[in-house]
């Protein structure tokens, strides 16, 4: 049971990668509509229109993980996942954080097992395609760490044949 909260945890946390990637894409950050010509501009429905294409390609983009909810965060105040992307059989996490302290980070390791479980929806799917999870950790935008966890570590979890703190171990030895 306690597993499965893990890995419903780490599912949230994939979650709120993929919703901060989306929202930052599609901002009002825009700067071609800071022009004086933009005030008097009233063709702002293609400019809408173009948002939301883009939106339709971030769903997209997680409808090529199967098995995969998109629901990943940390339920910390120390970690917050800023990007998910598929690459082959691999499933890059941008995560930043407000620490350096490998201690606090470690710490942090140990409640992935239930962020993941809670991304997976359909792990026979997700395993079938996605091989492994590699976490890239910053701080301030320069990469401090970087890990990688095998997508049967996040199985054997869900499964009962691992604990929290033995993947959290396994994870932690991983880093560069």
């Amino acid at each position: 049971m306690e597993r499965r909260k893990i890995l419903l945890g780490s599912g949230a946390a994939l979650a709120t990668i993929v919703a901060g990637c989306s929202s930052s894409e599609t901002g009002d950050d825009d700067p071609s509509n800071d022009s004086e010509d933009s005030l008097t501009d009233h063709d702002d429905d293609d400019h809408d229109d173009d948002h939301d294409d883009d939106d339709d390609r971030d769903d997209d983009d997680h409808d090529d993980i199967p098995g995969y909810s998109g629901d990943v965060s940390f339920d910390s105040d120390k970690l917050s996942v800023e990007s998910v992307e598929r690459k082959d059989d691999t499933l890059d996490i941008v995560v930043r954080t407000d620490t350096t302290d490998s201690y606090e980070l470690r710490k942090e390791f140990e409640t992935l097992g239930d962020e993941l479980e809670k991304s997976i929806d359909d792990p026979e799917s997700f395993i079938a395609e996605i091989h492994t999870l590699e976490l890239i950790i910053e701080y301030d935008g320069n990469r401090v760490l970087s890990v990688y966890v095998d997508v049967q570590w996040i199985i054997d979890y869900m499964e009962g044949d691992m604990t929290e703190e033995e993947l959290g171990d396994k994870v932690y030895e991983t880093k560069d």
